[in-house]
């Protein structure tokens, strides 16, 4: 299999600099300018189908328009067209090292822009869907990487399963037929370019040539796979390796699976990224090495095109210029994507969100900053505290109206002044380590989790929670913490007064139960809501509405996976730890989740 490989990667090696470079350049560059068009055009297709979330229910509404049907022909043809232009750039410099032609990044571009300008025309689009075919069947590992998470796998299975001898052989039919098309063509582009010949005799002559050598060129192409998922799950068990003993070091075994779950979420995120950058080149390099392996060279009638550059040095600083901005605005896209994600009204592409309730109050005691602390520590993404106001004035945080439930003094927060409750304990009761445990100031917890976490403020309802809607926003803004809180409240009254202070601010209204077409209201942003009342139907109603569904308080794996399976943007829990590792365990086979749990002990 390695020596296969090898042989396969020579082509690459031979023309690694002007691939290399190429491949930097075509790369940053398609990031840079496809990125911001893909995000557009979605945002065009839901305003254009009146979806405002796009839920994998709503993807079979979407495409029931004419227009969003146009506009994934358009993509699809305009990723074809990038792939074939990639391979013809490959081939052009494959067959100029071969020849020995002393050839510049610009001359092979050009030269691979001559061989394709006859495909420049409507009579093309049935090659085109030829040409993805093969892209997709030729590298199935890597397409079987992106698209098929455990989610998915799952979904096929339990079909599978309900129609098991008419799915499994309608499957094997149509991918056996499909890999036969595949095969007998799989010269046929190298043939177009290389040796002036139309489609239909390239895919004729590649049928010839395939024929004699199958079991040869199967073998190829299986090998090819089988070497890159050896090679993606060496890189997996590397990491793991690394993340354990990270673990272990770190004596953080408490958190441990969540841990590992969140970073191999992300890791994969970067592997597929990775496969679909390599893809080409290596899968086309692995195609080319049987051409000129099994093909007649004679045949080959491609001539060279030495065109006039004009100066090096200019054109190394063009060069430079082009892949420094797109490398500029690459940044830019991803910074821009951490802080707003721009596909977080496309569920497959949004996470959903852990929220610490009241911090993490099953280690600490609720609503504290040791609470608070624990919370980041334990990677929320968010932590919810509640709002009281002082008899003087100032904004602490508290659940309850009375004290008297955390720290045993028997008075309201309203009749105390800040100095009355600065000197409660709000630790003793949970146990002797929080004794002496201050009850935080708001400005105390926007101090220790600015940059750490975000915030669910909740102000609870009162005849003076305007008042508290204004100095809480005034705390914020202080901090420059706008775009790391949201506000919530049973107080409707208190939303409105947050939205008067300050309109940016994200504001949720709290439900204890939800009916009606209460979602339908658009001064709040989203909807924080009992659990027990979030059917699939009401998460899918908030979301058209182009809100986000909170639910509280979920403390079960069961729940919790049922709930991110509904599609819920934010779980609130005691338990962020769990809620974490259940969320992320949906993607990771149940095999690997029970061995990660058995080595932290979990």
């Amino acid at each position: 299999m390695l020596q296969s490989l090898k042989n396969n990667m020579r082509l690459l090696k031979q023309s690694k600099r002007h691939i290399l470079l190429f491949e930097l350049a075509y790369k940053l560059i398609a990031v840079a300018v496809f990125y911001p068009v893909i995000i557009g055009v979605i945002r065009l297709c839901m305003k254009i189908s009146g979806i405002n979330y796009l839920t994998n229910e709503y993807i079979a509404k979407a495409f029931t328009n004419p227009v969003i049907i146009i506009f994934c022909l358009i993509g699809v043809i305009g990723f074809v067209a990038y792939c074939i232009f990639e391979m013809a750039y490959l081939a052009v410099c494959f067959e100029t090292k071969r020849k020995g032609i002393q050839a510049s990044i610009i001359d092979n571009i050009y030269n691979a822009f001559l061989q394709l300008k006859k495909l420049i025309r409507i009579q093309s689009i049935p090659l085109f869907l030829f040409f993805l075919i093969s892209i997709i069947f030729i590298n199935v590992t890597v397409v079987g990487n992106i698209i098929f998470t455990e989610t998915i796998k799952n979904l096929l299975w339990s079909m599978m399963r309900r129609n098991r001898y008419i799915i499994y052989a309608a499957v094997a039919v149509v991918v056996t037929f499909i890999y036969y098309w595949v095969i007998r063509g799989i010269f046929s582009f190298n043939i177009y370019m290389l040796e002036g010949r139309s489609f239909t005799a390239s895919y004729k002559k590649s049928s010839g040539i395939v024929r004699k050598n199958v079991l040869c060129i199967i073998g190829t192409v299986v090998l090819y796979n089988l070497a890159l998922l050896v090679i993606i799950y060496i890189f997996y068990a590397i990491i793991s390796v690394f993340l354990i003993a990270g673990v272990k070091i770190l004596d953080i075994a408490y958190i441990g699976s969540a841990v590992y779950l969140s970073v191999l979420s992300t890791l994969r995120t970067i592997v597929r990224l990775f496969l679909v950058f390599i893809s080409i080149p290596c899968s086309f390099s692995m195609v080319s090495y049987m051409y000129y392996k099994y093909e007649n060279l004679s045949d080959i009638t491609f001539d060279f095109v030495d065109i006039d550059e004009g100066s090096a040095r200019v054109n190394r600083i063009i060069y430079s210029t082009v892949v420094v901005l797109s490398v500029v605005l690459d940044i830019l896209y991803v910074v821009f994507t951490f802080n707003s994600n721009p596909f977080e009204r496309v569920a497959i592409f949004h996470e959903t969100q852990i929220t610490a309730h009241r911090g993490a109050s099953k280690e600490a005691p609720e609503n504290t900053l040791a609470a608070f602390q624990r919370a980041i520590d334990e990677m929320a993404d968010y932590i919810e505290l509640d709002i009281q106001m002082t008899k003087d004035g100032y904004i602490v945080v508290m659940h309850d109206t009375s004290a008297y439930r955390t720290t045993g003094v028997s008075k309201n927060i309203t009749d105390m002044t800040y100095d009355e409750v600065r000197n409660l304990d709000a630790g003793y009761w949970f146990s002797d380590k929080y004794r002496g445990e201050k009850v935080p100031s708001f400005e105390e917890v926007l101090k220790l989790v600015n940059g750490k976490a975000k915030l669910n403020v909740e102000i609870k309802s009162s005849s003076y929670s305007a008042i508290v809607a204004g100095k809480v926003v005034e705390l914020i803004q202080k901090y420059s913490m706008e775009d790391e809180c949201v506000i919530t409240s049973f107080d409707y009254d208190a939303l409105l007064a947050v939205k008067e202070a300050d309109e940016d601010i994200q504001t949720g209204y709290i439900l204890s139960v939800a009916y009606g077409k209460f979602y339908e209201d658009d001064r709040v942003d989203f909807f924080s809501v009992n659990a027990s009342f979030l059917t699939k139907r009401v998460v899918d109603a908030i979301h058209n509405t182009g809100k986000q569904v909170y639910a509280w308080t979920v403390n079960n794996d069961t729940s919790i996976k049922n709930l991110a399976n509904k599609g819920i943007d934010n779980i609130i829990t005691d338990v962020p730890v769990t809620a974490r590792e259940v969320v992320y365990s949906r993607d990771t086979s149940e095999t690997i989740t029970n061995m990660i749990k058995y080595v932290f002990n979990r």
